[in-house]
């Protein structure tokens, strides 16, 4: 029972995480009907091009900072080692991430340059030197505000950190609005509302925790920070590019309105991200919180299954009911996103498992391991990429993002289990997840000809299948009781001694 009284407590967290994910989440689909009746897909290929420039600058704007925080957060025994990570994780946070924004600026010319290099030809019609320059402002602040809303959770404030999303988030969707709708100055409008919003959530957080963090730092500690953050950097970034490489293929061997296209089914498909990132903002802290008990190596086992449990459900519904769901939001030039939706879908699933499989690599300090798996996911998935894309389109690239995570996935696996064993029920999850994506190709196949609301049944009857798939086939009967027992506790109010 102390197990499931812990793993209640990450629950509990999870939900609160998720609220604001899933406020973030819905505004975006609450723009897009609003959005894609103003822009082409053209314009989303521009709006995805930018936003492959400004998340890369991002990656060495943050320096992945935030894990060596709470690295020595936890590691500390004292309260006084603990306020000096936290204040040497806020300077060194504002030194690099200003620093990433003067390059950036800097250099937006040549960054917009690289991007027109295209076989379809140059983008016209649209200022990207602009869009770039603005997305950098937006990068410093959201990168400081995400390094802040990291200390909320080490400092077990979900709701200051609930605060904080909603701000950025209510920030952004009127600001969008306003300077589309009302100024009227196209894509333009996109960035600006986004910068905004990234800088009411910085502005907030900061109010919140300045009293903790506006001391001198303790320079020790920096480059005990670095140390740990930065061996996993060649990991960010590959990841970065793992995920983010089918964007850049597309836009040198396709057409802007597939790169609109894709876009879609990437942001639909990522709302399984709404669910995975809200527990993983929770499991990160707890892992290394619980990681001195006796029984630290099965606590992950069950996590890791109450993950595939959880998301493995999300990722049934959200693919099989992919096509009713596109019809509803978009306009009939962005139907064909709904076909990639459940390959793009599972390789977020694998990327969210793949955060809990290594969790023996954090414990054990030798971060350098989710380089290593990184890399090797990276080098032999890439030919994939410029193998399909130019040959099946934008399908090659759904194809070779979900190739690229379970290979990854895999990696992780292996390496974290030389370094931490756990007892995790692994090669189920596999047999599962391929399972349902037949299902889904021929569910897509059967519902062609079908109307809205034959397709929102049909889904949902194949969602409901490929649940009780992972219920009987990834579970036994001990899960079971489990299960049902964790869930039961979870909704009771649990005394705060029963999670010790």
């Amino acid at each position: 029972m102390q197990s499931i009284g812990i793993l209640n407590r990450l629950g509990k967290d999870s939900a609160i995480y998720g609220v604001s994910s899933a406020m973030g989440r819905f505004v975006h689909l609450f723009l897009a009907p609003i959005l894609t009746r103003i822009f082409s897909p053209e314009d989303y290929g521009v709006i995805a091009l930018i936003q492959l420039a400004i998340g890369f600058a991002t990656i060495f704007g943050g320096l992945n900072i935030g894990s060596g925080i709470g690295y020595h957060y936890f590691a500390a025994d004292s309260e006084k080692d603990k306020n000096r990570a936290l204040i040497g994780g806020f300077w060194i946070g504002v030194l690099i991430a200003g620093i990433m924004c003067v390059i950036l600026l800097a250099f937006a010319s040549q960054v917009s340059e690289f991007l027109m290099i295209r076989k379809d030809g140059p983008i016209l019609g649209h200022n990207l030197k602009l869009y770039i320059e603005i997305g950098a402002l937006g990068m410093l602040f959201g990168v400081l505000q995400t390094s802040l809303c990291s200390m909320l959770r080490f400092l077990a404030k979900p709701f200051s950190y609930l605060l904080v999303q909603l701000s950025q988030i209510f920030v952004t969707t009127i600001s969008i609005l306003v300077f589309v709708l009302e100024f009227k100055v196209g894509l333009k409008g996109v960035f600006i509302g986004s910068a905004l919003g990234a800088f009411s959530g910085f502005f907030i957080a900061f109010l919140m925790l300045a009293r903790k963090v506006m001391h001198k730092p303790s320079y020790p500690i920096f480059f005990a920070i670095l140390l740990y953050a930065l061996p996993q950097m060649p990991a960010v970034m590959l990841n970065w590019g793992q995920t983010q490489i089918g964007r850049y293929c597309i836009n040198l061997y396709l057409t802007l309105q597939e790169q609109g296209i894709y876009a879609v089914s990437f942001a639909i498909s990522s709302t399984l991200i709404v669910a995975t990132t809200a527990f993983r903002l929770a499991y990160d802290p707890f892992a290394l919180s619980v990681m001195k008990q006796p029984d630290a190596n099965i606590i992950y086992a069950k996590t890791y299954k109450l993950y595939v449990c959880m998301f493995g459900i999300v990722l049934s519904f959200i693919a099989s009911l992919s096509q009713p769901l596109v019809n509803i939001i978009f306009p009939n030039s962005y139907l064909n996103a709904h076909k990639l939706i459940p390959l793009l879908a599972t390789g977020f699933f694998y990327l969210g498992a793949s955060n809990i499989l290594a969790t023996g690599i954090w414990v054990s300090g030798r971060t350098i391991y989710t380089s290593y798996a990184q890399a090797i996911a990276f080098l032999l998935t890439l030919p994939v990429y410029l193998i399909l894309i130019p040959k099946i389109g934008i399908l090659g690239a759904a194809i070779a993002f979900i190739s690229s995570n379970i290979l990854y996935n895999i990696l992780v696996y292996c390496f974290a289990q030389k370094q931490f064993p756990v007892p995790y029920s692994y090669w189920k999850t596999h047999f599962w997840a391929i399972g349902v994506n037949i299902i889904f190709l021929f569910a897509g196949e059967l519902s062609d000809k079908m109307n809205l609301l034959e397709l929102i049944c049909f889904g949902f009857v194949v969602g409901c299948f490929c649940t009780a798939l992972l219920w009987f086939f990834f579970l036994n009967q001990d899960d079971h009781r489990y299960c049902k027992s964790y869930f039961r506790t979870f909704f009771k109010k649990i005394p705060s001694n029963s999670c010790l």
